[in-house]
């Protein structure tokens, strides 16, 4: 069964809003509806021109193009003062177009809206009796009587309803069928004239079970990724595992046979350090020093001591004190480090000693 429906009939003029609440089969007069009604405004059948058209297989946009025109080919009313609103496709591409002053529409947008009221739709009157398959219908809607034809509705005024109607069959709709067509018109309207400037604002509302889904979703990929990180955690554990294992087992080949080595890595490092010397090492250090040399004409070395703390002493020999500059220079450049000693004379050279050391 249908929800309640709180319909509110606009006055043709200055007045009132009058309300009705139909639900259950019945219609109760002066009531403000209850919560969880759909609200439906009718517009007067005097104030809007109802009138059935072809309008052909065509976009929204242009469709409603063609309903304006066809309505200001039938109005007094400027097309730019009208607002017209196209109802529903039926029978093949014939539509129903409503036209109404486009002032009065705003005016009763207003007087809606300082009711308390946003509609949920706007109904031409004569639009809630049942479209009758030929000749018209008689209805009393809201206390005034309005006829429904197949092509067109309209105010049952006397004189302008009898042109209209002519010698056509009228059938009265009254009780529980009026009451019946006017919930299927509420519930599914034939025509809506909330279009346009006067649509409904729609306010999206999330639905409980969407953002419940939403959030499922979001918590599932978060445990996803969690689970991508932990896995990338564990390879590169195992994979650092691996590589330290090979080269503990590297280490171990560069060992003597039988010594027990808990640490193959660090007691590799200390029997090299014990084979090359401290610091760089004997060789790398004396090579430095035996290149620079051979690149300083008429410099010597006396001797060459390397200490087990990774400092090479060498004695220099040279002609003088540019000579001795320029080769603690050279080994300097070489990337070590060179603090020398007070240089003597003796037999026309210069003595003295430099201390090398890794920088």
């Amino acid at each position: 069964m249908s929800g309640g429906v709180l319909i509110l009939h606009l006055p043709d003029g200055p007045g009132e809003i009058r309300s009705q609440r139909l639900a259950e089969g019945r219609i109760v007069d002066g009531t403000e509806g209850v919560a969880g009604d759909r609200v439906v405004a009718i517009a007067p059948a005097e104030a809007v021109a109802l009138r059935r058209a072809e309008i052909g297989a065509l976009a929204p946009a242009q469709a409603r193009g063609a309903a304006r025109l066809i309505a200001a080919e039938h109005s007094l009313t400027p097309a730019e003062q009208l607002h017209v609103a196209l109802g529903a496709a039926a029978d093949g591409q014939r539509r129903m177009i409503g036209a109404v002053a486009a002032g009065r529409m705003a005016a009763w947008m207003t007087a809606l809206a300082e009711a308390g009221h946003d509609p949920d739709a706007i109904i031409p009157a004569p639009l809630l009796l049942p479209q009758p398959e030929q000749g018209f219908v008689r209805g009393d809607i809201g206390g005034r009587a309005v006829v429904r034809g197949v092509e067109s509705g309209f105010a049952d005024e006397p004189g302008l309803a009898d042109a209209l109607i002519g010698e056509q069959a009228v059938a009265v709709v009254q009780g529980e069928s009026l009451i019946a067509a006017m919930q299927a018109a509420c519930d599914a309207p034939p025509l809506d004239l909330r279009q346009g400037r006067f649509a409904r604002k729609r306010h999206w509302r999330p639905d409980r079970a969407v953002l419940r889904r939403l959030g499922l979703i979001l918590l599932a990929l978060l445990a996803v990724t969690l689970l991508i990180l932990l896995t990338q955690i564990v390879r590169t554990n195992l994979a650092a595992d691996a590589l330290e294992q090979r080269a503990d087992a590297l280490a171990r080949t560069g060992l003597p046979r039988g010594v027990a080595a808990p640490d193959p890595q660090r007691q590799l490092d200390i029997r090299l350090a014990g084979l090359r010397g401290g610091g760089l090492g004997f060789s790398a250090m004396a090579g430095s020093v035996f290149a620079a040399v051979q690149a300083v004409p008429n410099v010597e070395l006396g001797s060459v001591d390397f200490a087990p703390d990774g400092v090479l002493r060498v004695t220099v020999l040279a002609p003088g004190a540019p000579e001795a500059e320029a080769l603690r220079a050279r080994i300097v450049q070489s990337g070590l480090d060179v603090e020398a000693s007070p240089f003597q004379s003796e037999a026309g050279r210069i003595r003295g000693e430099f201390r090398v050391s890794a920088r």
